[in-house]
């Protein structure tokens, strides 16, 4: 029977783990980026909203309401362009015909962080706050924008579709030349391990295309959803505004 020598199956093997390691370690580092920036857009958004909150006067209600909205509905817009497409019915309008008019926007929340940083430089215009504090905000309005833009940095460069079929190939091969090497040890017990070494090596390279891409619905994503809640919560508990059932996203 023929038996090929252990060294060339020992190299192949070396060769599928470094393919594999590269695999999984881009993957799981998209997915960790990935957590890094909703933590950031959560950490901007609460922190620009409790010195919006300073800013203001207790008494600028309609400042307020706005502020609240605007910056929920940036987290919200945000959270749905990475999945290919705004949920208007999740935003709130600050005046009427808002969203018929966002509908028309190429990129939602690039508008909405331009209305945000508009009437930040109206109220300081109108000398509601001063220049530092001005300034102050126009950072935490460039850092939401630069986020947003990281996010879909991940989203939109994958591993290369090359890569992964190159992969997915010298797996089979992999699992194709292994019966010639366990076959004359475990005789008909190598068709059970084969299997199981499949499995697994098949397996790593699901969890690679499954984690790579962290901002969708499944079970393994990130938890975008909560993270925009909570920044919904703290803005209107924040800035100390009412809101009614129907409000809520």
């Amino acid at each position: 029977a023929f038996k090929p020598p252990y060294t060339l199956f020992y190299l192949i093997g070396y060769v599928l783990y470094w393919l594999l390691a590269f695999r999984t370690y881009t993957a799981y580092d998209r997915w960790w980026k990935g957590r890094i920036e909703i933590s950031y857009l959560s950490n901007t958004a609460k922190n620009f909203s409790s010195k919006m909150n300073a800013y203001l006067p207790k008494s600028d209600n309609v400042n307020r309401v706005f502020f609240a909205h605007m910056i929920a509905n940036h987290a919200y817009a945000m959270k749905e362009v990475l999945r290919f497409g705004v949920r208007f019915d999740e935003l709130i309008e600050t005046y009427p015909g808002e969203l018929n008019e966002l509908k028309k926007v190429y990129h939602v929340p690039s508008e909405i962080a331009a209305q945000l940083l508009q009437r930040v430089t109206k109220l300081y215009k109108d000398e509601i706050i001063s220049y530092p504090q001005y300034l102050e905000l126009h950072k935490y309005l460039d850092k939401m924008t630069e986020i947003v833009g990281n996010c879909e940095r991940i989203r939109t460069s994958p591993m290369p579709y090359s890569y992964r079929i190159h992969l997915k190939k010298f797996i089979l091969f992999f699992t194709i030349i292994s019966p010639f090497y366990f076959v004359h040890e475990i005789n008909h017990w190598s068709i059970i391990i084969i299997m199981v070494i499949f499995y697994a090596l098949s397996g790593l390279e699901t969890i690679g295309e499954e984690i790579e891409d962290p901002f969708g619905q499944d079970e393994n994503d990130l938890p975008i959803d909560y993270v925009c809640r909570s920044i919904q919560k703290y803005t209107y508990t924040t800035l100390k505004i009412e809101t009614n059932e129907d409000e809520h996203h």
